[in-house]
């Protein structure tokens, strides 16, 4: 069921099979609109176990048909290229999906679009690309090294990015021939709903699947015996429940994206612009909500007066330009809802007000999920403000001496998702990069990812890494075959045979 609305038609039902279907629960379930609280629809359904069962079943046929299993590698590139096209046309519909539901501002919206287009585009590249190896012939035996898909793969989606994250993990599975089934959050799924829809057209039933549900869905689909591969982004918590569910079930293979509290060093010798501008976008950016915001910041000594001072005035500035998400002139919007905001509140009042609040640090008026961004400054090490990941626009900072006093705080975290350093001086970037227990790090810019490189975390952010070459690995088996019987050497006609005692001894011919 769609329910029409005065701008575009709201999905609430299950997308299995190619079209939008009825979930076997009679249960409902209510979306809010975080600007003003108001109800989007009292009608979303959640996916059960027999949902998930025919979802499933659905992906094994298309594996098996002719239409996306019998496909060549250039054609599958080619319904890609046709996907992002789709998502590009329909833009401002999706974009709208996403800002009733999540409050995201008009050109945050229609951003993460053209990311996900982009990602779309660039897999669509590599479907005939992700080529698998040969060895020489050595001892008669010719060596082959394939990457096979892992066939029915599912997608937890957080509800922060959702059409960029499902372009994160929809684009490699499908360049390397896998299915999808995604379950975005409970949070908001309307545009993964719509988006499964319209590229009903390009891609066969069953390729791409979408089932809305809370955290029992998502266990269900990390059980599931059929279901070979698992990526989920989200939480630290959520994410060693669906790494357990997923090895006592059947040992699929699991990517985690799970978060971070990204430190950033800003050394003396900075461009003092360049690392304010850097360090007030990546604290406000979807205000705050964002796993690799720069929410530790540290600033050297000699310059922590002077870049505080013009920190809070950015971040005033900042609070300035939040409003209504549907004016093209918004920046940023509310938090994504009242739970999220009750969130944040509750971190400020766990730490009992010992932290030193320059500007921020409250809701912002009294309707909606607004909240002012934060500048804290000097916080305690043990305050769960300064340790734990907010996911609001609240930035902490601490001062420090030099590149190791830096380097104790920055690593003195659980999480490792990303990190930063601003500084004229190359030989600290390379010194203090190496040191930085993070997936990634950026010199002179933060928040920043790139399509031809990997993005993951170290320590408690994750495992496994997306994007580049390695996101087509992620969802890929290497297979090797071994061909008895090349020659071995040049001019010679006898066959020689190989035996490779377990566990290892040296060649027998």
């Amino acid at each position: 069921m769609t329910i029409n609305h005065d701008k575009y038609p709201i999905p609430t039902q299950l997308f299995i099979g190619g079209k939008l279907c009825d979930s076997v629960s009679p249960e409902r379930y209510s979306i809010y609109n975080p600007v003003d609280d108001s109800l989007v629809t009292d009608q979303i359904q959640y996916a059960v176990a027999e949902d998930v069962d025919r979802a499933v079943a659905s992906a094994q046929a298309a594996l098996q048909s002719e239409s996306w299993g019998g496909l060549s590698a250039p054609e599958r590139g080619r319904k890609l290229m046709r996907a992002a096209a789709i998502l590009a046309e329909n833009k401002d519909e999706i974009a709208w999906l996403d800002r009733i539901t999540m409050g995201k501002p008009v050109q945050a919206g229609l951003g993460e679009i053209q990311m996900a287009v982009e990602l779309l585009e660039y897999y669509a590249g590599w479907a005939d690309k992700h080529a698998g190896e040969t060895y020489p012939a050595d001892h008669g035996y010719l060596k082959i090294v394939q990457h096979e898909p892992f066939g029915v793969c599912a997608g937890i989606l957080p509800w922060n990015g959702p059409i960029g994250m499902i372009a994160f993990k929809l684009s490699p599975a499908l360049a390397t021939g896998n299915v999808m089934i995604l379950k975005p959050s409970e949070k908001s799924p309307l545009s993964a709903l719509r988006v499964a829809a319209l590229l009903s057209d390009v891609l066969p039933p069953g390729v791409l699947q979408v089932l809305p549900g809370a955290g029992a869905t998502g266990d269900i689909l990390a059980r599931h015996p059929q279901i070979r591969k698992i990526s989920f982004t989200g939480s630290g918590i959520t994410g060693k429940k669906i790494q357990k569910a997923s090895a006592e079930s059947n040992l699929k293979r699991v990517t985690l994206e799970l978060g971070g509290k990204t430190p950033a060093g800003v050394f003396d010798d900075c461009n003092f612009e360049n690392a304010l501008e850097w360090a007030t976008n990546s604290i406000t950016m979807n205000s705050g909500q964002v796993c690799v915001a720069a929410s530790r910041l540290y600033v050297q000594e000699s310059i922590a007066e002077r870049f505080l001072a013009a920190f809070v005035e950015k971040m005033k500035a900042a609070a300035a330009a939040m409003g209504d998400p549907n004016d093209a002139k918004t920046m940023y919007g509310p938090l994504a809802d009242k739970a999220q905001l009750s969130r944040v509140q509750g971190m400020f009042t766990q730490d009992g007000g010992k932290t030193q609040i320059l500007t921020g640090g409250q809701r912002r008026g009294d309707e909606g999920c607004f909240f002012e961004p934060t500048v804290l400054y000097n916080p305690d090490p043990d305050a769960q403000l300064y340790k734990n990941e907010i996911f609001g626009p609240v930035a902490c900072v601490r001062t420090f001496k030099d590149e190791e006093d830096f380097l104790r705080m920055a690593n003195d975290s659980e999480y490792g998702l990303m990190a930063a350093v601003f500084t004229k001086d190359l030989g600290r970037a390379m010194r203090v990069s190496a040191r930085l227990e993070s997936g990634s790090v950026g010199v002179n810019c933060t928040t920043a990812i790139n399509w031809q490189t990997p993005f993951g975390g170290s320590k408690q952010s994750g495992i496994g890494r997306e994007l580049g070459k390695w996101g087509l690995q992620s969802y890929t088996e290497p297979k090797t075959i071994l061909i008895k019987g090349f020659l071995r050497g040049a001019g010679k006609r006898e066959v020689v045979a190989l035996a490779i005692p377990f566990p290892h001894t040296p060649y027998q011919l």
